[in-house]
């Protein structure tokens, strides 16, 4: 019952929220829940600073997020603050990269809505992932229409042609509200002009060894633990770093960084998970990368350097968590590894210039990302928001 009071309150609040006139100069941006200052709405939100005409306003949850982006010298606000609340009250577009809860929606009746998302997905997504829930049941569709009423639109952002039509699925929204581009946080691989401030903190850590970067997603949401000691033998990876002048840096997902695992016995292995590093910067600065189902490599791509997928999991992975869009083999350029000593004989191999993936790479690509996508899009991101005057003009642009 108090449940269901604090819902109905929280929609009235929503439909109120309708009422407040919006400036089309404040642009609310937020990620990840609130909880990070991170992915793309972090590059757009950038990229915003340098428009006389934008006044880019980051809402989070957390207190530590606030004060670094505020150190930075940029406008932040925590979720329920009350100039957080007046901000959003007020905002005519907001960016997010997972959903509306990556800022307090409650307060965003009528806004415009630009959802970034968080990647390329591999694996199914949104409304296509029926494992997570029965996303037709009459409860979930009575949710949705009561909650869609006060929020109008929501444009997406796809990669290429192909995941335009994914996303109508995915996402629910009509062709004439996905936008086929690309994704802001890649800007930072083709900025030239120094816009972007990149610390190359891994690189600087590494003092002149190359870095292979252990990046792999989530198993159930993190609620098992991520298998790391039972499907690597530590000692002997070591071993095989300190002989190759090589760092192993380990990256686990989001949803498992509070997993404890100790590697200060190991000389060139190292856990970031828990640090604040920028994942594009991390990217930027690694030499070979290893994943499994994660769309970072998706990513990695763009920079044109050897892939491993350590797929140990594979047949339970697709019974137990997500179905993908792809035929996994199809769309993964570069060895396959399912026990820890196939990874090693393929490190060995990278180890000695051999890359056998480069065409693969490029077709793969080409097939994730359309032209435009593969080259610097925040600019023409804010020209389109700045462009929504209205919602027939919205529709017309797209």
């Amino acid at each position: 019952m108090k449940k269901a009071a604090g819902l109905i309150g929280k929609y009235l609040v929503m439909y109120l929220s309708c009422l407040f006139p919006r400036s089309r100069k404040i642009y609310i941006f937020g990620a990840w829940l609130g909880e990070q200052f991170a992915d793309n709405p972090r590059y757009l939100f950038l990229e915003a600073q340098e428009h006389d005409d934008i006044r880019p306003v980051w809402i989070t949850k957390d207190e530590k997020v606030c004060a670094k982006v505020r150190k930075l010298g940029y406008e932040a606000y925590m979720f329920n603050s009350l100039k957080g609340i007046w901000m959003q009250l007020r905002a005519k577009y907001v960016v997010v990269c997972n959903g509306i809860s990556d800022v307090n929606h409650t307060f965003m009746g009528r806004a415009v809505f630009l959802n970034l998302w968080h990647g390329v997905p591999l694996k199914k997504v949104g409304y296509d992932d029926d494992k997570v829930k029965n996303w037709d049941s009459k409860g979930q569709r009575i949710r949705r229409a009561i909650q869609e009423i006060p929020l109008g639109r929501e444009y997406v952002v796809a990669t290429s042609d192909f995941y335009a039509k994914i996303y109508e699925s995915a996402f629910r929204r009509r062709s004439d509200h996905i936008l086929t581009l690309g994704q802001p946080r890649n800007d930072v691989f083709y900025d030239q002009d120094g816009r972007f401030t990149t610390s190359h903190q891994l690189k600087k850590a590494a003092k002149g060894k190359k870095i292979i970067l252990y990046a792999p997603t989530h198993r159930q949401e993190g609620k098992i633990v991520f298998p790391l000691k039972e499907q690597f033998d530590f000692e002997k990876l070591n071993q095989w770093c300190v002989e190759h002048n090589m760092v192993f840096v380990i990256r686990r997902h989001f949803y498992h960084k509070n997993e404890e695992v100790d590697f200060s016995m190991y000389s060139n292995i190292t856990d970031i998970t828990k640090k604040s590093m920028d994942i594009q910067e991390i990217l930027m600065d690694t030499d070979i990368l290893i994943s499994d189902y994660s769309s970072t490599y998706i990513d990695y791509l763009l920079l044109d350097r050897p892939l491993i997928f350590y797929n140990f999991d594979y047949e339970d992975y697709l019974q137990n968590d997500r179905e993908m869009y792809y035929d996994y083999d199809e769309v993964t350029p570069g060895y396959k590894a399912a026990i820890f000593d196939e990874l090693m004989t393929e490190l060995d191999s990278i180890a000695k210039d051999e890359d056998h993936f480069v065409e693969e790479r490029q077709r793969v690509r080409d097939l994730f990302y359309c032209k435009d996508g593969q080259q610097m899009v925040g600019e023409k991101l804010l020209e389109f928001l700045k462009n929504q005057n209205d919602f027939q003009k919205a529709s017309n642009i797209l």
